[in-house]
């Protein structure tokens, strides 16, 4: 059973999970091109240092969030991770936007995650050399862009995303899921991505799943969750070091 306590003096929520170290539950802003972005937070409640996970939200925003974002923070940070979710929607005022508005905003969204990059860093309880960016859709455009720009990223998880900086000269390690018949964000787009990590030698992990579409199935995301698992554990475990 989860109990929900409310802390006044953080405006805060602590999750106690009788399996697992409490979750204290928050929300932060930064500033991105002077404008206040909101970040909800999910950090292990202790005072050690832990790695710290980005999860960037697709272009519905965070009314929808692919992934099941939420649920996926709160599994993290019982991991031991120190999970943030950006609302990087609110440097350019979208609540959702549509294909043919992500170009456009692309290099800006880009920046506001670099910028949450430096505020996560700055966490007390964040490892600030140990981050790493998750996000589907839109999202997976953001967290390979902002890997391929920023050498504070040190692993990226992308699914249905795509890579449009094939200039790039570095990427941390990648894990890559796609549906074979996305419509939106085509499978080939994943063969790009592919075929920049191996010029760059950078090690990844892909899987394409035959029959599912942009959005997985729920049968489909058990399997995610899986490779997820596994590739952070290889890549990215959540180690922690005592202050």
């Amino acid at each position: 059973m989860t109990l929900r306590i409310p802390v006044l003096c953080l405006c805060a929520a602590i999750s106690i999970d009788s399996a697992h170290a409490a979750i204290v539950e928050t929300r932060g802003s930064y500033n991105s091109g002077g404008r206040k972005v909101l970040v909800e937070q999910y950090e292990p409640g202790d005072r050690d240092k832990h790695p710290a996970l980005i999860l960037l939200h697709g272009s519905a925003g965070v009314l929808f969030p692919g992934l099941d974002l939420r649920k996926r923070a709160r599994s993290l940070a019982r991991e031991g991770y120190a999970v943030f979710i950006p609302h990087y929607f609110d440097r350019t005022g979208h609540v959702m936007v549509r294909p043919s508005m992500v170009h456009e905003n692309l290099s800006t969204w880009t920046g506001t995650v670099q910028d949450c990059v430096t505020y996560v860093s700055a966490r007390p309880n964040v490892d600030a050399k140990r981050i790493g960016l998750t996000g589907h859709s839109l999202g997976g455009y953001l967290a390979l862009a902002t890997a391929a720009r920023d050498q504070r990223v040190k692993v990226v998880i992308e699914a249905s995303g795509a890579f449009e900086n094939y200039g790039t000269k570095r990427m941390p390690p990648t894990l890559i899921l796609h549906g074979a018949k996305d419509k939106t964000v085509p499978v080939e787009k994943a063969e790009q991505v592919e075929a920049t990590l191996k010029r760059l030698g950078t090690p990844y992990q892909k899987h394409i799943y035959p029959d599912e579409p942009h959005r997985f199935s729920r049968t489909a995301m058990q399997d995610v969750s899986s490779r997820i698992d596994t590739f952070l554990h290889r890549y990215f475990p959540a180690q922690t070091t005592t202050q």
